[in-house]
C-alpha cells in the first residue's frame, strides 16, 4: 500500500515536492502579494521585459514610463531640483545596464507570449521559484545522496527567505536555479578536473554573472583553489583555467560588447556601482537608524552635463562613484571600525534584524509577519548548516565550491550595505547543508537501530 501512496523514484518524488514548493509560491502570491504596486528593482524588471519584448532593447524603463517624473517620484519634489533631466517626456528611450540581462531575457520571453501584467510577471516568478526547489534538491542529492536531495527540496519548498522573493519579480528567483547548478558544476569538476567539465563550470558561471553582476568573482576564486589543489600538471592546470576562461568571455562577450559599444563611458557587466556607492556611503549611512544600510536621498543631486544637460547612464554612475569614493577616503578610520561590522551584520542578520525586516518592508512591500517566519527558519537552518558542512569535512567532500558563496555575500556587505535580499546566493547553500546535516541524523538513528543505509 505504501509503495503506491509514495512513488519510489527519487524524481517522481522530487516532481511532488517542486509542487508543493509551487503552490506555497502561489498562494503567497494570490493570497498575499496580489496586485500590489510594484516598486524598486521589481519595478526595474517587469517593465524592462515588456519593452525589450516590444523590440526596444535594454533601456531605461523608469525614464521610458515616466519620463522626467521618475526623479520627482522617487525623491521626492522637495528634494529634487528642475533640471533638464526633470523635463525629459515619457516615452524617452536610453538605453541601460542597470542590471546584467538574464532575468529580463526569461520575462520578455514570456512577454512576448503575451503575459505581461505585473500579476502575470509575479505567478511565473512562482514557477521559477518552483523550479529553484528541484534545482537545491538536486544540489542536495550531489552532497549526500537521494534523500539529503529530497530533504534539501522540502526545505527550500518552505524557507520563507527563498519564497518571498518569489513574489517580488526579483533576479534572486532565478539564482534559486542558477546557483545549485553552477556549484554541482563546480563540485563535480572538483572530482573529476577534465577540461570539459572546466568549460561547462566556466560557462555557467558567467550565466551567474549576467543574473547578479558581483557573482563573476565565483568562477575565478573557486576554479583557481580547485586546479591548485588537483593532481595534475602545471600545463593540465593552465589548460583547465584557460578552459573555464574561455567559457566564461564566450557567454559574457555578447552583452559585455554591447554595454562597450552602447555608453559614452566604459560599461561591463552593469551600470550600478556609482549609485551603490554613494547611497551606502554618506552621512545618513555611517550613523544613525540607517548604519550599514542605504539612504536613497545620498543619490542628490543627480548628476548633469557642464552645461546643465542630462547624461547617461553610464556618465552619471561615474561621478556618483567618486562622489562615494571621495566621501569613503574622508571617513575611512569609521568605515573599517563601525560602518563594515554594521553592513555584515545587517547581511547575516545578527545586526538589529528586527529593524532590517522593517526596512525590507518600505523598500520591497515584504509582509512583516512573513518576515519574521522567514528569520526563525533562517536561525534554525543556520547551526544545522554548520553540522552539515562538518559532516561533508569527514566524509572529505571538498567545502571550496559551497563556502564562497557566503564568501562573496559578505564581500558584498563590506563593499555596498547589508540586506536581507542579497544573502539568497548563502541561504541555498545554507539549505542544502542542513538537509546534509539531516540526512546524517537519520543515517545514525538507523545505524543504532541496526537499519542499513541501502535500505533508507
Amino acid at each position: 500500500m505504501r509503495g503506491r501512496l509514495v512513488p519510489g523514484s527519487f524524481w517522481a518524488r522530487l516532481l511532488i515536492v517542486a509542487l508543493l514548493g509551487l503552490v506555497v509560491r502561489v498562494g503567497y502570491v494570490a493570497l498575499v502579494v496580489g496586485n500590489d504596486p510594484m516598486t524598486g528593482d521589481a519595478f526595474y524588471y517587469h517593465n524592462a521585459a515588456n519593452l525589450l519584448a516590444d523590440g526596444k532593447g535594454f533601456i531605461d524603463p523608469a525614464r521610458y514610463v515616466l519620463g522626467g517624473q521618475q526623479e520627482i517620484i522617487f525623491f521626492g519634489a522637495e528634494n529634487v531640483t528642475p533640471s533638464a533631466a526633470t523635463e525629459l517626456p515619457v516615452g524617452h528611450e536610453e538605453p541601460t545596464a542597470g542590471h546584467p540581462p538574464v532575468w529580463t531575457v526569461v520575462l520578455a520571453a514570456f512577454s512576448k507570449l503575451g503575459l505581461r501584467t505585473e500579476l502575470e510577471h509575479r505567478y511565473l516568478s512562482a514557477v521559477f521559484g518552483a523550479l529553484g526547489v528541484a534545482a537545491i534538491g538536486l544540489l542536495g542529492r550531489e552532497l549526500a545522496g537521494d534523500r539529503a536531495g529530497l530533504v534539501a527540496a522540502g526545505l527550500a519548498s518552505v524557507h520563507g527567505f527563498l519564497w518571498l522573493n518569489d513574489g517580488m519579480v526579483m533576479s534572486e528567483t532565478l539564482l534559486a536555479i542558477v546557483v545549485p547548478a553552477v556549484t554541482i558544476a563546480a563540485l563535480r569538476f572538483a572530482a573529476t578536473p577534465t577540461l570539459r567539465r572546466a568549460a561547462a563550470f566556466g560557462a555557467l558561471g558567467a550565466v551567474a554573472a549576467l543574473t547578479r553582476a558581483e557573482l563573476v568573482l565565483y568562477v575565478p576564486i573557486v576554479a583557481f583553489v580547485l586546479v591548485v589543489r588537483a593532481r595534475l600538471s602545471w600545463r593540465d592546470r593552465a589548460v583547465r583555467l584557460g578552459g573555464a576562461a574561455l567559457a566564461m568571455v564566450v557567454v559574457l562577450s555578447p552583452w559585455v560588447v554591447r554595454n562597450l559599444t552602447a555608453f559614452a563611458e566604459p560599461v561591463l557587466l552593469s551600470n550600478g556601482s556609482g549609485t551603490v556607492l554613494v547611497q551606502a556611503n554618506c552621512d545618513a549611512t555611517y550613523s544613525g537608524e540607517k548604519l550599514g544600510y542605504w539612504e536613497l536621498l545620498c543619490g542628490l543631486p543627480q548628476p548633469l552635463g557642464p552645461d546643465g544637460e542630462p547624461l547617461d547612464e553610464s556618465q552619471r554612475d561615474v561621478v556618483l562613484r567618486r562622489r562615494g569614493l571621495d566621501y569613503i577616503a574622508d571617513h575611512t578610520t569609521r568605515l573599517v571600525t563601525v560602518v563594515v561590522p554594521a553592513r555584515v551584520g545587517r547581511m547575516w542578520a545578527v545586526y538589529d534584524p528586527i529593524q532590517q525586516l522593517r526596512f525590507d518592508i518600505l523598500v520591497e512591500g515584504r509582509n512583516f509577519r512573513l518576515s519574521m517566519l522567514s528569520l526563525a527558519q533562517y536561525w534554525l537552518l543556520v547551526p544545522a548548516a554548520v553540522a552539515g558542512a562538518i559532516v561533508l569535512r569527514r566524509r572529505r567532500v571538498t567545502l571550496v565550491p559551497l563556502v564562497v558563496w557566503p564568501a562573496l555575500v559578505t564581500l558584498t556587505a563590506v563593499t555596498a550595505f547589508g540586506t536581507t535580499r542579497y544573502r539568497v546566493t548563502a541561504e541555498i547553500i545554507v539549505v542544502a547543508l542542513a538537509a546534509v546535516a539531516l540526512d546524517a541524523v537519520v543515517d545514525e538513528v538507523r545505524r543504532r537501530r541496526g537499519v542499513p543505509r541501502a535500505a533508507s
